[in-house]
């Protein structure tokens, strides 16, 4: 684990872990109140026209709608909370977005958690509060939204539910450690892992366990604020798959939890899994720095990657035969899906951590040298980019060539045509 990731995850560690939390409140904005219609999208947490959970969909494939704008332009920035406390001793402030951090959008709002405490209902084209519900800890990874309702981990353990309308708790679940994974919803039933190594399936609309799946990552040598799997669970077809601190990858079935089978990714395995067709993606970070193939029917290595030395905390895209992840090295990388070759990369100044997105024939993504990019997706030419406020960590959200994002300096940004 770099030093970087290592310093963000154990100032992100020091949870409340309790159901009744006295600091926990929502603050209303302008109108306190999302006017929205009925829940139109069925039993799952996607759709699509809308980005409604991290990577679009449960396989992680579905990564918004164009068209991207030749030359966007800023519409709006939202100043986010900010978080103070000690890493190794010196004081440090947290705001903006985190890893993985990307906002949903449902109807005319936009909803984003902030290490800096709160989530947020934004109205998506004006940048107005809505409302902020703050926690007790972080809110790292990214909100899903079924049922007009919006379901998000926090660093003080708890899976949070609540009223997308008003930003109200409806339920919580205490995972007891830090929650960076991010739900999804299949069939009415949640999904979800989690640092204190279990994978769980929970019902949505009350919160209680259907059942639980320890997949590890907890013991001698893990770090504080990086056990368990901090992955986000990839479904399809009955199966579930997430990744360990250990270098596991996993696949369970969702019916009950139990183990089909389980490979070797070599080192902690943050970035989620990524389903498509017959094959699984999986990438590891440094000390097993590789991009995988495996059979989804036995867990078999087809192929791996090598062509990044530093590690990878980015999701792949998966589109077609092509596959396109951020690394460590500074560079987004274009990997042929059927034999791992390296086709092509693109550099930037910073490590690229951002998950791409590749909407309209091109790849959108953020980096830690403080630019929004967006690049030809066939060749990696560069189309244009952006200079945010500071790094960019968290993976964007397009609908209709709008693109909502964060950055770790204290704001969330909306750009368009």
């Amino acid at each position: 684990m770099n030093k970087g990731r290592r310093e963000f995850m154990l100032g992100a560690a020091a949870g409340a872990g309790a159901l009744v939390l006295p600091g926990e409140q929502v603050l209303a904005g302008a109108s306190g109140i999302a006017q929205l219609p009925p829940w139109p999208y069925g039993r799952g947490s996607f759709a699509p026209d809308t980005l409604l959970m991290f990577r679009g969909n449960p396989a992680h494939t579905f990564y918004g709608t164009g068209p991207i704008p030749e030359k966007p332009r800023l519409h709006w920035r939202f100043r986010t909370s900010s978080l103070n406390n000690l890493v190794r001793g010196r004081p440090t402030t947290w705001s903006g977005t985190g890893w993985t951090g990307t906002a949903s959008k449902l109807g005319d709002y936009v909803y984003v958690g902030s290490p800096g405490g709160h989530a947020y209902c934004l109205e998506a084209f004006t940048g107005k509060l809505v409302w902020a519900h703050r926690g007790a800890g972080m809110f790292k990874g990214s909100p899903c939204v079924y049922d007009n309702k919006v379901y998000i981990g926090n660093t003080d353990n708890l899976l949070r539910c609540l009223d997308a309308a008003t930003g109200k708790r409806l339920w919580a679940f205490n995972t007891g450690r830090d929650l960076d994974s991010s739900p999804c919803v299949v069939d009415g039933v949640l999904y979800i892992a989690g640092e204190n190594g279990y994978a769980r399936a929970i019902d949505p609309l009350t919160g209680k366990e259907k059942w639980k799946s320890f997949l590890g990552g907890i013991g001698p040598g893990t770090l504080l604020g990086s056990n368990g799997s901090e992955t986000s669970p990839a479904i399809a077809d009955g199966e579930l798959y997430s990744a360990t601190y250990d270098g596991d990858l996993f696949c369970l079935d969702t019916k009950d939890g139990k183990l089909r089978w389980k490979a070797r990714t070599g080192d902690d395995t943050d970035a989620s899994a990524v389903i498509s067709g017959d094959f699984v993606y999986a990438a590891a970070e440094e000390r097993a720095s590789l991009l995988y193939c495996f059979e989804r029917a036995t867990g078999k290595e087809v192929w791996r990657y090598a062509g990044n030395p530093r590690g990878y905390w980015s999701t792949p895209a998966v589109v077609g035969d092509r596959i396109w992840i951020g690394g460590d090295d500074n560079q987004l990388h274009c990997v042929d899906a059927r034999s791992g070759k390296g086709l092509w990369t693109y550099k930037t100044k910073g490590a690229v951590w951002s998950s791409p997105s590749v909407v309209d024939g091109k790849v959108v993504f953020g980096s830690r040298d403080g630019h929004l990019y967006c690049v030809d997706a066939e060749s990696g030419a560069e189309i244009w980019r952006i200079r945010a406020d500071g790094r960019i960590i968290s993976s964007p959200c397009i609908v209709g060539g709008y693109i909502w994002i964060g950055s770790a300096a204290g704001y969330f940004y909306c750009f368009g045509p």
